[in-house]
């Protein structure tokens, strides 16, 4: 399948309006509502819904196109959308009778997530009871579902990770998100008290991180098998990767318009090296998260499975793209003087928001990069790995 270049489109059209929302979503500490209602209306976020429920049931390729079209405009609105579409998988993953209660509803179905193990829980008749409070969950404020992370207890083994769907009604919003980059994203914390789950809205994080889920065998599609870690943490890769390619934009137009003692920044060689270095660097990471996408895709819809080194390469890829966003805009801010440092500027919000998308766990070099190196020599990956 190749892929949508209508979809492309719209996410590159999205991208200069979102970069003029920037300031207003890092003033609010949230996306815009507006900008929630533009990606409804875009489709982007029903690029891997099924089609039985409405969605394109497309490819992961086209996702991450969209993506990174989206962080070249704003970082912490790309976020966002990476979150909600990506979710379309976790969805996919539960029982039929939970697929329904999402996606035919009347209501536009955001999903956001805070899937660490963060809250405790029993297993009871028909379900169980779940209390815990979670970190991160970004773009909750216009949420209508999330999947949360807790150990649920059985009674006769020993706790399991597992993974709830609720309904925004049942947790409350701290609102906590005070931080230094991807300001926009919203990333609160939830918390749920005492709350029952139903059965066929639980599943085992073991069986998701390995696309063996419940919902799994309701796909002929084997794309809603992909093993989550393989392709949802690409998604914030991708937004990552966006956003320094905007960041370079910026600087582009920086050092043409910019002098230092009489001396346009852009007739300096050391900029002209310095811009090259970047600028590949950008391409090489793009490359990297559209290679992923593609071999992840391919064989899920040929082989229904990936293999372990499959898995561990993955990973890899994806923390690496994050690293080479981090070093091109590193090279770029370290010579924008303090021109680089106005807020009312969009270069030191892009370079921002590269850092901080960088740190999430998920993405994070050192563990990426060791899990691949396990497995190539012939090691265990880790535990919670791939």
């Amino acid at each position: 399948m190749e892929i949508n270049q209508n979809l492309l489109e719209r996410a590159r059209s999205l991208a200069p309006v979102f970069k003029e929302r920037a300031i207003e979503a890092e003033t609010e500490r949230h996306v815009p509502s507006q900008t929630v209602q533009d990606l409804i209306e875009s489709g982007i976020l029903k690029i891997i819904v099924p089609q039985q429920f409405g969605g394109y049931q497309l490819d992961w390729e086209t996702l991450m196109g969209a993506l990174m079209e989206l962080g070249e405009g704003d970082g912490s609105q790309a976020w966002v959308a990476a979150v909600y579409s990506i979710h379309a998988l976790d969805v996919s993953m539960f029982p039929q009778k939970a697929q329904q209660e999402v996606w035919e509803s009347d209501v536009d179905p955001i999903v956001i997530s805070a899937v660490a193990p963060s809250g405790k829980g029993i297993m009871v008749p028909g379900g169980a009871t779940i209390s815990g409070k979670w970190s991160f969950a970004s773009g909750v404020r216009f949420a209508e579902w999330g999947v949360i992370g807790g150990m649920l207890d059985d009674g006769q083994n020993p706790p399991a990770h597992h993974l709830c769907l609720v309904k925004k009604e049942q947790w409350e919003i701290e609102d906590n998100w005070n931080v230094m980059g991807l300001k926009g994203t919203g990333s609160a914390d939830i918390k749920v008290e005492d709350i029952f789950i139903p059965d066929h809205r639980i599943i085992s994080r073991a069986e998701q991180r390995d696309g063996t889920a419940k919902g799994t065998q309701t796909h002929e599609d084997k794309i809603y098998s992909t093993p989550y870690l393989s392709i949802a943490p690409a998604a914030l890769a991708a937004v990552v990767v966006g956003c320094a390619a905007g960041g370079i934009k910026e600087f582009i137009e920086f050092a043409k318009n910019s002098s230092q003692r009489g001396v346009k920044l852009c007739e300096r060689e050391s900029i002209q090296l310095r811009l090259a270095e970047s600028a590949v660097e950008v391409d090489c990471a793009k490359l990297l998260i559209e290679r992923l996408a593609q071999r992840t895709t391919h064989k899920m819809r040929t082989f229904g499975a990936l293999s372990i080194e499959d898995r561990a390469q993955a990973r890899r890829d994806t923390a690496y793209a994050c690293t080479l966003a981090k070093r091109s805009v590193e090279r770029l801010f370290d010579v924008s003087g303090a021109n680089g440092l106005y807020t009312v500027k969009h270069f030191q919000r892009y370079y921002r928001d590269v850092k901080a998308g960088s740190n999430h766990i998920a993405i994070g070099w050192d563990r990426c990069g060791a899990t691949y190196g396990r497995v190539t020599l012939g090691l265990e990956p880790g535990l919670d790995e791939i």
